[in-house]
């Protein structure tokens, strides 16, 4: 049921105009005077002397811009230049337009509070009614069973009595059966809760077990990162004194090197100053057998026939010399290459011998899969033994 709110009267006080007074929403509402802000006596005052004055003046000079029109004509336009009272007038209006919308949110909130108040009444109603229709049904069903006329007052106030302790019995039996109602309502919110909180526990514990799986995978990569570390470190140490080996070794084939063409050049200075003496020993003899020859012309063509065996055995020594430098020199390239290769195999073979000693997992792709240290070492031992030359830089 809808309920709208009437004001106590619709009488409305007119002023000049034909417009209603300043305060005719404060008579009209007298319950919301509070709301209503009271204009400046000044204005009033003129207010009034104007409308006073206004009534007196002849109703030909009234402006008739507030006029009512049939409404089936349209109104003419109003003309506002030759007005002395317009300000005056929408001031009036605007200050009425603003009170009526205060007191309309005033009704509105009002409106609310009561009708949410007749909701609450009508459900607190409604449940009365229901209870009490429900004890009328009772009464009727008791007082039907028995014949009111025939009993007596006794009888009836043992029957009174009676109902009584019935419906005592009844209203105790009512509230345990609600109090159990409660308790099983309260058992099933509890097992809810207990459910909600086993799904937490579990989800918790999952998550609790991923963190550990987190942290121990954290903690194996801190463990490599540090033997990655240390690896390096003993990596530069290796190369540092593989560094400082392969100085010393080239230092000492440079020096074994020059030593060894200072010895080939002193014996081939030798052998050459042998062959030099054997060969001037040999050219004085027979200087000195051609001395006793007399014919010249033999002793020309011996001469002519010794020099050519001695260029021939000149041109023949620097053909096996050049030979035998070219061999050399074919034999170190041979031997640098050889001493490269070996010091990159040595590099490999220590790097992974240090990764066995560390205890890395090893792949298919590895040289040493599944082979105990002593090979290893073994292994770069031997070539270590077998290998005269270190690599060079």
């Amino acid at each position: 049921m809808k309920r709208y709110y009437r004001p106590h009267t619709s009488t409305l006080q007119t002023e000049s105009f034909g417009l209603p007074s300043y305060n005719a929403l404060a008579q009209i509402l007298p319950d919301y005077q509070h709301v209503f802000r009271t204009g400046r006596p000044e204005k009033q005052d003129q207010g009034k002397t104007d409308g006073a004055q206004n009534k007196k003046k002849d109703p030909a000079q009234i402006n008739h811009t507030y006029e009512t029109h049939s409404p089936h004509k349209r109104p003419p336009l109003p003309d506002f230049q030759d007005d002395p009272h317009t300000a005056e007038v929408t001031e009036h209006q605007d200050k009425e337009l603003e009170n009526y919308r205060t007191a309309m949110c005033k009704m509105a909130e009002d409106i609310i509070a009561l009708r949410t108040q007749l909701g609450a009444l009508e459900a607190e109603n409604s449940h009365l009614r229901s209870d009490l229709s429900q004890h009328q049904e009772v009464g009727r069903t008791l007082l039907q069973d028995t014949d009111v006329d025939v009993m007596t007052k006794a009888e009836i106030a043992d029957r009174i009595a009676s109902l009584k302790v019935k419906l005592a019995s009844e209203t105790n039996k009512a509230a345990s059966q609600r109090d159990k109602l409660q308790q099983l309502q309260n058992e099933l919110i509890r097992n809810d809760s207990e459910k909600e909180l086993e799904r937490l526990r579990r989800a918790h514990q999952q998550q609790q077990a991923v963190l550990q799986r987190y942290q121990s995978h954290g903690a194996k990569m801190a463990g490599l990162e540090s033997t990655v570390r240390q690896q390096e470190k003993v990596i530069e140490k290796m190369e540092k004194v593989l560094d400082t080996k392969l100085r010393e070794r080239n230092k000492e084939n440079t020096e074994r090197k020059k030593l060894n063409d200072k010895d080939e050049a002193e014996s081939r200075r030798k052998e050459i100053e042998c062959v030099l003496a054997a060969e001037n020993a040999r050219l004085r003899e027979e200087l000195e057998k051609m001395r006793h020859q007399p014919p010249p012309v033999i002793i020309q063509q011996k001469a002519q026939t010794l020099q050519l065996f001695a260029d021939r055995e000149k041109l023949s020594l620097l053909s096996q010399l050049e030979r035998a430098e070219a061999r050399i020199r074919s034999l170190e390239n041979q031997l640098k290459a050889n001493c490269r290769e070996w010091g990159r195999e040595k590099q490999a073979l220590t790097t992974k011998l240090a990764e066995h000693e560390q205890g890395f997992t090893r792949t298919s792709t590895m040289i040493l899969h599944d082979l105990p240290t002593s090979s290893v070492t073994e292994s770069v031992l031997g070539r270590i033994r077998h290998r005269q030359l270190d690599p060079l830089k």
